[in-house]
């Protein structure tokens, strides 16, 4: 029995030292191998399993590596939720590659850590459209609501990043204030924002989306018609509901039925 005990601690140190090796070697590859080979290291390194592979990631983003490894090792460091991770992402959330931004920005939005907030509300004023979509992306999905003021600036500046994102955190009274701006914001924003809202399944009350439904009809042209379209189509299943009764009116008049 003891000679089995002492066989098993063996193999778990030489596994420990094959581990550790491997870490090193994918490193090294990571550094000094074809483009290829490196590529495959930086795969592997981000998803070890081995403690030690933190350590190694952290080190490889401080020295600086290609932006393309760069994009991997970030996605492996998150996915650890070492508490450094949050750090780490912030600093490249301001990266002056802005692919490396657009991935810290999505990165971040994936992590519990309400620190993460402050980043990305910074991330909304970032000069690239793609890093403010992921900003606007990930707030939404958090429900944000600190975040609607710069979702509002974003929508009158005409960004398309902007509906989604305000339809997911929307209350009543921010309809109410996005029904006071027809005009200032470019109709088909509106619309896309309101149409959006629409199809929140806990949006309400329904008195609300009746209000909804008519500012749409305030809106001329095809755009407004298609979003009241989309939301008949999302209601079939409760034609008596009241705001959907309301679209199906308008509709029906623009068609002049």
């Amino acid at each position: 029995m003891m000679r089995r005990l002492l066989i098993a601690a063996l193999l778990s140190s030489f596994a420990g030292i094959a581990w550790a090796d491997d870490v090193a070697a994918l490193r090294r590859d990571l550094q000094m191998a074809s483009d290829t080979r490196a590529d495959e290291a930086a795969k592997q390194l981000a998803a070890s399993k081995d403690p030690k592979a933190t350590d190694a990631i952290l080190d490889l983003l401080a020295l600086g590596i290609p932006p393309r490894h760069a994009q991997v090792l970030l996605g492996g460091l998150a996915g650890r939720k070492d508490a450094r991770s949050f750090e780490v992402l912030s600093v490249f959330s301001h990266n002056r590659n802005a692919d490396l931004r657009r991935r810290a920005v999505e990165l971040l939005g994936q992590l519990p850590d309400p620190k993460v907030v402050q980043p990305l509300l910074a991330a909304l004023s970032d000069s690239t459209p793609e890093v403010r979509a992921a900003a606007a992306d990930a707030l939404g999905h958090r429900r944000e609501r600190s975040a609607e003021g710069k979702l509002m600036q974003l929508l009158e500046r005409r960004d398309p990043s902007a509906p989604a994102a305000l339809a997911a955190i929307a209350t009543p009274e921010l309809a109410h204030r996005l029904a006071e701006r027809i005009g200032p914001i470019p109709d088909e924003l509106l619309c896309d924002t309101f149409g959006e809202i629409l199809r929140r399944a806990d949006f309400g009350p329904d008195a609300v989306r009746v209000e909804i439904v008519k500012t749409l009809a305030k809106i001329p042209g095809d755009v407004s018609t298609t979003a009241l379209i989309e939301y008949m189509q999302s209601t079939e299943k409760d034609p008596k509901r009241p705001s959907r009764v309301e679209a199906e009116s308008i509709v029906n008049h623009r068609k002049g039925g």
